[in-house]
């Protein structure tokens, strides 16, 4: 059976028989020999090469990107490894060992790179942040000891000056910022807990900039007041008391005061306490010493308006016995302005700590108007006058107010206190603040500022009822007005509205200084009433204080009277601008008021 399934197995295509194996074996060994035998059939010998072959493999993307990113790899070694040849070079394998380190090395260096990129960026950056610190700081000297750099100065032992401690957010955002160009909170803290842990306290007099008080240990005051301004003038006395308290608990305590910039809000509380606890007899001594501290060009406190409140609170140490005085009443009469050029024609704002009580923008009679329109030019050159007339006064006063000028050339301003301060005061440029800042000079120019003491029931009296005081009730009548009817037609006629009038208020009650004028127009109408006879006599005094009081009040009845009717036609055709009621109403009332100072002006 074997022999019969042997021999009928048929022989399998291609495939050489076990006595020819051997031969074709020996053949493929024996190069000089013919490969193939010629007698074979083409499909066996493609079969016998293509098991010799060997196809390239799928190769992963991260082999693949490291077989082909390999600098080191030879360009017959990357077409042998395409065509999936087992070809192996023995620069290859050293560049396959190599490149480990070789990536390791390049990370390294990457590194080495990076740090001294960001190492560069950090000096970088801080250079420019000390040139911004020094430069925000001016003039001011710093502290530059121990590895510090702070805008800080000891005034005294035990005093301490400097700008804001910026850069924490509990400051609000600009307050973070600011911490780029200012003293950084961080930087600030660490001064203080190493020269004077524990024995330190801060005086926060910033209004517009706060920060979270555990920070210097809860040790931190607020006397709070806006920047170039000055403060409510019993928050002085507060200051100093609070810290003569923190000084005398310990000869090592300091007190830390600062404003912003930790130059003129911080210079006059400094500057007064320096005078509360004798250092100096003087206020002036007070701003010499600390300026010269502070600045290196001595310039710290020069507001005049804040050093003006440092010399109020000399007087209240030597003359009110330390203690603010209580604020006066007035009332604000008006201003006038000496020596003043053509192009100072500024709106007004009165205000107090509390909030505006009177503005020229708001006021019903000079809302609508230009500041040249209700500025007064008087007869005399260089003097203009601003007032209301008809009304007792600009605003009522009591203590601590603020004057504020806006002019188109460079506003201007002043702090001032009714209880330290005449009802009639003149100030000089020098002492206005931010006059020195405007755009056109003007030598020589002059505020003065009218008041008068106000109970707030009784009513100012005009110069004309001052004037007939004590005289016949019926003289009386005559005289008050008459003197006003004149004074506005000849001033009309005179000036044709130009010079609407001069010295607009009066403070007193008309003994103080009547013009030569006036008395002669009373004493002539005086005359002149006295030899009338009872029956016209009362029908004058009716016409006259019926004029009188329609040239002053401005009435919208008709008019009848021939001098009223010449009188308002000549008022319109010298002010063709100035349309409204208001301003021919103050043009017209303003000569029958007066400061009660032209017997002054006149022996000049």
């Amino acid at each position: 059976m074997e022999s019969e399934s042997t021999s009928s197995s048929p022989p399998i295509p291609g495939k050489p028989s076990d006595a020819e194996a051997p031969k074709a074996i020996a053949s493929q060994k024996d190069n000089s020999a013919p490969a193939q035998d010629t007698s074979k059939s083409p499909a066996s010998a493609i079969s016998s090469w293509a098991k010799t072959l060997n196809f390239p493999q799928p190769v992963a993307p991260g082999q693949q990107g490291s077989a082909f990113g390999d600098a080191g790899a030879s360009s017959f070694s990357r077409f042998a490894t395409g065509l999936g040849l087992p070809f192996t070079s023995k620069a290859s394998e050293a560049n396959d060992r190599a490149g480990g380190s070789s990536l390791t090395g390049q990370s390294g260096v990457f590194e080495s790179i990076t740090k001294g990129l960001i190492d560069t960026s950090l000096n970088a950056v801080k250079a420019v942040q000390v040139k911004a610190r020094h430069a925000v700081s001016q003039n001011k000297r710093r502290y530059q000891e121990g590895g510090f750099d702070l805008d800080m100065t000891y005034i005294t032992e035990n005093i301490i000056a400097m700008g804001f401690p910026a850069g924490d957010m509990s400051s609000g955002f600009f307050g973070y910022v600011e911490g780029f160009y200012r003293n950084h909170m961080e930087e600030v803290i660490k001064f203080f807990e190493t020269h004077h842990q524990g024995k330190y306290k801060v005086y926060n007099l910033c209004s517009e900039r706060l920060y979270d008080a555990s920070l210097f240990g809860g040790k931190v005051a607020s006397f709070p007041f806006d920047d170039h301004n000055c403060p409510p003038i019993h928050l002085i006395k507060l200051f100093c008391l609070s810290a003569y308290a923190w000084l005398k608990e310990d000869i090592l305590n300091v007190v830390v005061v600062h404003c912003k910039a930790g130059m003129a809000r911080t210079g006059l509380m400094i500057c007064s306490l320096l005078m509360f606890l004798k250092f100096f007899p003087t206020a002036e001594e007070c701003i010499n010493y600390y300026n010269q501290k502070r600045c290196i060009d001595g310039k710290a406190l020069i507001l005049p308006s804040q050093i003006r409140y440092v010399k109020y609170f000399e007087r209240i140490l030597t003359q009110f016995g330390g203690e603010a005085p209580p604020g006066r009443r007035c009332m604000l009469r008006g201003f006038r302005f000496h020596k003043c050029s053509s192009w100072i024609r500024p709106s007004i704002t009165i205000s107090s700590h509390s909030g505006i009580l009177f503005s020229t923008k708001k006021h019903p009679k000079t809302k609508d108007l230009m500041p040249e329109d209700f500025w007064i030019r008087t007869q005399r050159k260089g003097i203009m006058v601003f007032a209301l007339p008809g009304e007792p006064g600009l605003t009522e006063l009591a203590g601590d107010f603020k004057i504020y000028f806006h002019d188109r050339q460079g506003d201007f301003y002043c702090w001032l206190n009714t209880s330290m301060m005449e009802n009639r005061l003149i100030l000089d440029a020098s002492e206005l603040d931010g006059f020195d800042k405007r755009k056109l000079p003007s030598p020589g120019f002059q505020v003065e500022i009218v008041m008068v003491d106000y109970d707030g029931s009784v009513p100012v009296k005009s110069k004309a009822d001052g004037a007939a005081k004590g005289k016949d009730p019926r003289q009386r009548n005559v005289s008050s007005s008459s003197e006003g009817t004149k004074a506005n037609l000849n001033k009309n006629k005179v000036s044709g509205g130009q010079n609407r009038g001069d010295d607009v208020f009066s403070d007193s009650e008309g003994e103080e200084g009547t013009p030569s004028s006036t008395r002669s127009q009373t004493s002539t109408s005086q005359t002149a009433a006295a030899s009338v006879d009872s029956s016209s006599q009362k029908e004058q005094i009716a016409n006259l204080t019926r004029n009188a009081e329609q040239l002053s009040l401005r009435t919208s009845e008709p008019k009848t009277d021939a001098s009223e009717i010449k009188s308002e036609t000549v008022e319109r055709a010298a002010l063709p601008n100035l349309g409204s009621s208001d301003i021919k109403a103050i043009a017209a009332d303003a000569s029958v008021f007066s400061f009660g100072d032209d017997e002054d002006y006149e022996s000049e």
